[in-house]
């Protein structure tokens, strides 16, 4: 019978080890996923901030673009008569 209750005390303490070691393990597992969850979201923050820079940059080429546009045609409007003369010749 002691080597019943021995064996068991065994058991019970090689539990209570397994249980010490999981709960470490969690505590290692939490603190890895939250650096990986931190590390992502800087990623997508500095992918985000770039593409937001990108878009202004187009936007602003854009821009340009539509006043040289503008002012190319308000230049060839001024050299433009405003009406068309037609003359009849024989």
């Amino acid at each position: 019978m002691d080597k019943k209750i021995i064996a068991k005390e065994e058991l019970l303490s090689m539990l209570a080890e397994i249980s010490d070691q999981l709960e470490e393990l969690e505590g290692i597992l939490e603190t890895s996923l939250c650096k990986a969850r931190q590390h992502a979201r800087d990623e997508y923050t500095a992918k985000i901030i770039e593409c937001g820079e990108k878009i202004t940059a187009l936007e602003n080429e854009a821009a340009n673009t539509l006043k040289e546009n503008e002012g190319f045609c308000t230049a060839s409007q001024l050299h433009r008569p405003n009406s068309i003369k037609l003359e009849l010749g024989y």
